[in-house]
């Protein structure tokens, strides 16, 4: 782990899919502690800031580019990540951030978001888990997703926290993968897993604050390669009370799914097939759910029209979740917390 506190060309995409794992680790590799590691990776990055200034896009930026130098001087060969995804913060301060390039080329990124200051310090420490915990796993993890012949390929992991003093915390978590040899010369099949979670303040802040409304949502609307289709989306329709969820999110026959225990809830399906995103509300309607850490994991999966091989960077994608608490006293006030993943890929 390495602490930094103080439209272009690309690999072709699906040449990267096919060949990870194969070309880059028969690659020659040039710094002699990769070479012991086997295929190439990066150092995990960490970069800090006090809630007064934050981290700015520039030094993000400059955080993956030391990143994918080192993945490239240890056998990578990276002009730019397959895909990327920036963190908008909304009303919150970027203040902890932590990148590496795993050995399969994925990257794997944590952003913690802080509402004021005394949150601040403690996502500052979470940043450096984080890394500690990217360095460790060397290879990106299925998380518990099954996949039918290994043919959906993890091109992104991604890792948010937004706390604020006294309301609570959101966490907005995902990987994004791509269908490989879908047999389509037009269009190109993405999907992903969410793990969406609010922790109240009662729990986090020993506050008043507790959970009120979670809303994930997928919005595959914001693209700008065009024909986009919302192909699948779990969980479907509404699940009131604590049961087991299955999620199925494949297509053209490539099965991915997963599975997740939802609490004492009421989860409502509020999605547009036709509007190209899926979107629930989670209603935490007993005083366990609301006192307590609780969430979902809702997936889905859309075709969307292929680009030509170095025609640079397109949006695919926002990933957003918005956590409203409330004032569990005699008060009804409310207050949310919203983070979005604005996704994009290189072509």
């Amino acid at each position: 782990m390495t602490d930094d506190s103080s439209h272009s060309n690309c690999t072709d995409r699906r040449t990267f899919l096919r060949a990870t794992g194969v070309a880059l680790t028969g690659a020659t590799v040039t710094a002699g502690a990769a070479s012991a590691r086997g295929p190439p990776e990066s150092d995990a990055h960490v970069a800090k800031a006090d809630f007064s200034n934050g981290i700015s896009t520039d030094r993000i930026e400059e955080v993956r580019r030391t990143a994918r130098a080192e993945y490239n001087a240890r056998g990578g060969d990276f002009d730019v990540t397959p895909a990327v995804s920036n963190p908008d913060p909304e009303d919150g301060t970027i203040v902890s951030y932590s990148y590496k390039i795993d050995a399969n080329g994925v990257p794997r990124q944590y952003t913690g978001v802080a509402g004021d200051a005394k949150s601040a310090a403690k996502l500052h420490g979470k940043a450096a888990r984080r890394a500690t915990a990217f360095d460790r796993t060397s290879t990106a993890t299925a998380d518990g997703v099954a996949t039918q012949s290994a043919s959906w390929n993890d091109v992104l992991h991604d890792e948010a926290d937004f706390c604020s003093d006294p309301y609570g915390c959101v966490t907005n978590n995902l990987d994004l993968k791509q269908l490989d040899g879908d047999g389509d010369s037009a269009q190109d099949a993405y999907a992903v897993k969410h793990f969406f979670v609010m922790e109240p303040g009662t729990q986090k802040y020993d506050s008043g604050w507790v959970n009120d409304v979670g809303e994930p949502k997928h919005d595959w609307s914001q693209n700008d390669m065009g024909n986009a289709d919302l192909d699948e989306y779990d969980p479907l329709g509404t699940h009131d009370g604590s049961q087991s969820i299955k999620v199925s999110v494949g297509t053209s026959g490539a099965s991915l799914g997963w599975s997740y225990t939802q609490p004492a809830v009421t989860t409502i399906d509020e999605s547009s097939p036709s509007g190209n995103y899926a979107t629930w509300n989670e209603e935490f309607n007993t005083d366990a759910a609301r006192r307590n850490t609780n969430g979902m994991k809702p997936g889905s999966s859309c075709w969307i029209d292929q680009e030509a091989t170095g025609s640079g960077q397109y949006d695919l994608m926002d990933l957003v979740s918005k956590g409203t608490f409330y004032d569990g006293g005699w008060s009804s006030d409310t207050y949310y917390l919203k983070h979005t993943f604005h996704l994009k890929v290189n072509y």
